[in-house]
């Protein structure tokens, strides 16, 4: 097996003697332990009359099995366990995964193993269960991609099992019997859930020895055989759906423009990667690629290539681009331009010293990967083990050996307008047909000859050019020595103005690094309208930044520029070598940076749909986007701000710009690959030239709204869904305080699930979870449903809460211990990654935790509070008791005021400026 340089890990493949495909991985890091199956079937093989029943499986696998017939049995097990478990249905495969600490993973195993073995698929749950299919069916129905998906496969061969329809829906399983049900769902169980046809990935600290004996123990009596399908699916576009134009209609604002070439199954090539080539070449974002033309013309903003639905016997190859209202009206041009660009690209871009550079950037890319999580890990590779063999299991996805220009060639014949779909998303388009389930207006009809006899003979752009040899290639790998004075974040310098913390890694050991930028404008007290122009500076600034660097962010160098409440920040990470001249250079241009009209408006045009796009997000998504705007003083809701961007001009732009940089506090965080000289150089320019002339003032202090009451706030909602957010803040923030939150959200997640989402059936969107606002503690209880009205919703949460006191007197003494040990346990586990670890430190920082050790507190003190702190401290949410809390809930424009409790908030700007704060 092909590991890469920095592995840690030890794997072992096998295979049992039923069939089953095993990859044990012994992470000797791990806090934790995974395990994944995936079983090589999906919705292609759902009966054509009750299409959706794959996914109904995987709901009711989840239900109860013969050795632990209890529903949610192991979700309940790892919430004692520090874990939690998931699934997916896919078009031609299932994957079932779950983590949990160490302690407890083998009893987790076994249960896995019965989950997935022997099901009770009992016909009452089956009825139930159906409940929640159908609400998580009418949640996709407000979903664009899910929309589009259907006309995807509306369009496509109807023969081929692409075309079904993947979800279900009451009015499908509605046909049939829970009885009828139940023989289907073990039907397809007992064909497809068999050991040659699943694979199975553990990841562990436990020996590899002693993962073995797990895996034998638990799944060596799964079914023998494997399913035998031909898998002969017939072509997944017939002659009349290729060369043809979808115009299709989206709920939410967007001008996109896909163009999608039909291509045989390429994974029979993962060797050679033909199409990596080409797509790094059409995506390229430097000058004179397709996309700096794009948009020096005024037409596109953003484009990708290479992406597409992917099977058994398909591939499509899209390239795909966000367009301006100018581009739309201009989508034969822009179709055009891609086709002059695919054919410098047959000239020019077949090259072997291209090749050369795509292969090591892949090698680069495996050697010095961040390790992922556990659960990750288990996931990532059992799907692996369906698609190769046991020594690319780990290298196959990045590893290129063989330049095969013909072969490349052969891929590029194939992107030809006959061999093209265009889907044009655009509002207002004139439609004849609605998709079926999900309404999506849209219609198809062939392209028009002139257009394509045009892309067949592009003509010549002389502003396009393919990208020269990218300068960043060249890593050091000679990594620095570890000074054991930085082995925890230290201040290199400190004014009024200007904090910079350096780290240095002593466990991962990559050439790697972190460096965090955080800049406090003195501006943005000014309000809702400076925030908004920010909105638009900083989507101008990444644009360029994106453009300029891009040959950087290629070659492993990454970095995102973004506001937040004070102000804006600079993060970038990857190959520490050339990070800190790349870091001055970009801060250099944000600096000075100028920009054209034509930017502005463009970058004005994607904020305004951006911002009308947020509007229409499901309900759920609004409350809490409300709650954040509520808590925060410097936060601004997309219905303030909105006015403002539609309203802003090129002139005042300039004038606000210029406030935004005129006053700024920077704290500054290196983390990582660098020497201690290097970073204090940095350092030091950091304190010199223009940039040091705009840090003038100390750091903006990071508040919260105090919530002296139980209130309650109506959010305007485009959806037909009912939701509520009932969140309570905690009395203080000190660490007993947070220590109680966090155990107390624990105790109550999973009965708070299994109650009001499997056994009530209440909604799709049911949970809760530990929310601070600005390092003050808090939590909040959620439900979205399509059926019941905000009040029942609120009722049940509050008799759930009422009720909380006697189902925490009620656990074991041996689960109490076992909660509260899986809570401190997860506080404290490893980082798993130099970037996790730099995110966990610059928190820290944030947080003035500066002795960096407030996770050893917290645990420390979750393992220190009794049974009897909890209840008392639970008593808040039934009392004042010096909790507040806010009651969020979606109001549609023809509902009528609801009878629901609390101090109604009518002017959240006046509530937050009269409000007192915190801190």
């Amino acid at each position: 097996m092909i590991i890469s340089t920095y592995d840690r890990c030890h794997y072992r493949h096998l295979k049992l003697d039923n069939g089953l495909n095993v990859l044990l991985v012994q992470d000797p890091d791990s806090r934790k332990s995974a395990a994944c199956a995936a079983i090589a079937m999906g919705h292609f093989q759902d009966p054509t009359h009750c299409q959706g029943l794959a996914h109904l499986l995987e709901h009711m696998l989840f239900l109860g099995s013969q050795s632990y017939p209890v529903a949610n049995h192991l979700a309940d097990y790892l919430s004692l366990n520090g874990g939690h478990v998931n699934a997916w249905t896919g078009t031609e495969q299932s994957s079932f995964y779950f983590d949990a600490f160490n302690s407890g993973f083998a009893h987790a195993l076994e249960q896995f193993s019965a989950m997935l073995s022997k099901p009770l698929f009992d016909p009452q749950a089956i009825s139930s269960e159906l409940n929640a299919i159908d609400a998580e069916f009418r949640l996709k129905q407000q979903d664009d991609l899910r929309r589009l998906y259907q006309v995807h496969k509306e369009t496509c061969n109807p023969a081929h099992p692409f075309s079904k329809f993947s979800v279900g829906n009451q009015e499908i399983f509605g046909q049939f019997s829970a009885g009828q049900l139940q023989q289907m769902l073990m039907q397809l169980h007992q064909k497809y859930y068999r050991a040659g046809n699943m694979s199975l990935s553990l990841v562990s600290d436990m020996t590899l020895d002693e993962q073995e004996d797990l895996c034998r123990r638990y799944f060596a009596a799964l079914p023998h055989g494997k399913t035998n399908e031909a898998n002969a699916y017939p072509p997944l576009y017939l002659p009349e759906q290729l060369g043809v134009i979808l115009n299709i209609t989206p709920l939410k604002t967007a001008r996109r423009l896909i163009v999608s070439f039909a291509l045989e199954d390429v994974h029979q090539y993962y060797l050679s990667k033909p199409l990596n080539l080409i797509s790094h070449l059409i995506g390229d974002e430097g000058p004179g690629s397709l996309l700096c033309y794009l948009r020096n013309q005024g037409w596109a903003t953003s484009l990708s290539a290479g992406g597409g639905i992917q099977g058994s016997n398909f591939k499509d190859f899209n390239v795909s681009m966000q367009l301006t209202p100018l581009g739309a009206a201009h989508w034969q041009e822009v179709v055009k331009a891609l086709f002059s660009c695919l054919q410098l690209i047959r000239q020019q871009g077949i090259t072997q010293w291209r090749f050369d550079e795509r292969q090591a950037f892949g090698q680069m890319a495996f050697d010095f990967h961040d390790k992922p999580k556990a659960m990750d890990m288990a996931s990532h590779l059992a799907t692996q083990l369906h698609f190769y063999p046991p020594q690319h299991l780990l290298s196959g996805e990045y590893l290129m050996d063989t330049f095969a220009p013909e072969l490349i060639k052969h891929m590029l014949e194939q992107m030809t307008p006959d061999n093209m779909r265009l889907k044009l998303i655009l509002p207002d388009q004139v439609t004849d047909r609605a998709a079926r389930w999900y309404q999506t207006p849209y219609s198809i009809s062939p392209l028009p000859t002139d257009f394509i006899k045009q892309c067949r003979q592009p003509k010549e752009i002389d502003e396009l050019r393919l990208p020269e040899p990218n300068p960043y290639l060249s890593v050091h790998t000679q990594l620095n020595e570890v000074d054991q004075r930085f082995l925890l974040p230290v201040k290199l310098c400190s004014t009024n103005n200007l904090s910079f913390w350096f780290c240095q890694d002593d466990e991962f050991r990559q050439p790697k690094g972190e460096l965090y930028l955080s800049f406090d404008s003195q501006a943005v007290m000014q309000g809702a309208n400076l925030c908004a122009y920010k909105r638009i500076w900083t989507a101008m600034v990444q644009e360029r930044l994106n453009q300029d660097f891009y040959q950087a962010s290629i070659a492993g160098l990454h970095f995102h520029f973004y506001a937040h409440q004070g102000g804006f920040s600079l993060h970038t990470s990857g190959f520490s070598h050339q990070q800190f001249t790349m870091a001055e250079q970009m801060l250099r241009q944000i600096v000075r940076f100028d920009y054209t009209r034509d930017e502005f408006e463009q970058a004005k045009t994607r904020q305004i749909q951006a911002m009308q796009n947020s509007l229409l997000n499901k309900p759920v998504n609004r409350l809490f986007s409300h709650l954040s705007v509520l808590m925060q003083p410097l936060s601004f809701s997309m219905e303030d701000m909105l006015p403002m961007v539609e309203d802003a001009d090129f002139a005042q732009m300039q004038n606000q710009h210029t406030h935004l940089l005129a006053a700024l506090h920077l704290e500054a965080f290196a983390h990582g690959d660098w020497s201690e000289s290097d970073t204090q150089a940095f350092a030091q320019t950091l304190q010199q030239g223009e940039l040091a002339e705009k840090l003038r003032i100390g750091t903006l202090p990071r508040q919260v709204i105090a919530l002296t009451d139980n209130y309650q706030l109506a959010v305007p909602c485009q959806a037909d869904d009912n939701a509520v957010l009932l969140y309570f803040q905690t009395p203080c923030a000190d660490v007993e305080c947070i220590a109680l939150t966090i155990l107390t959200e624990q105790l109550l997640a999973a009965p708070f699930f299994n109650q009001l989402r499997t056994q009530k059936q209440l909604g799709y969107l049911v949970g809760s979870g530990y929310m601070p606002y600005n390092q003050h503690p808090g939590m909040g209880f959620y439900i979205q449903s399509p059926q019941y009205d905000n009040a029942t919703l609120v009722r049940e949460i509050r008799d759930f809460l009422h009720q909380s006191l006697a189902g925490i007197a009620s656990i074991s003494e041996s689960d109490w211990q076992a909660i509260k040990q899986g809570i401190a346990k997860q506080l404290i586990s490893k980082d798993t990654g130099l970037s996790m670890r730099s995110q966990r430190l610059w928190l820290a920082i944030g947080n003035e935790d500066l002795n960096f050790d407030q996770p050893q507190r917290l645990s420390k003190q979750i393992l220190a509070l009794s049974r009897e702190q909890v209840l008392h401290f639970c008593q808040g949410f039934n009392a004042s008791n010096g909790f507040g809390s806010v009651l969020l809930y979606s109001t549609q424009s023809d509902q009528s005021a609801q009878p629901l409790q609390g101090v109604h908030i009518d002017n959240l700007p006046q509530f937050k400026a009269n409000a007192r704060l915190i801190r």
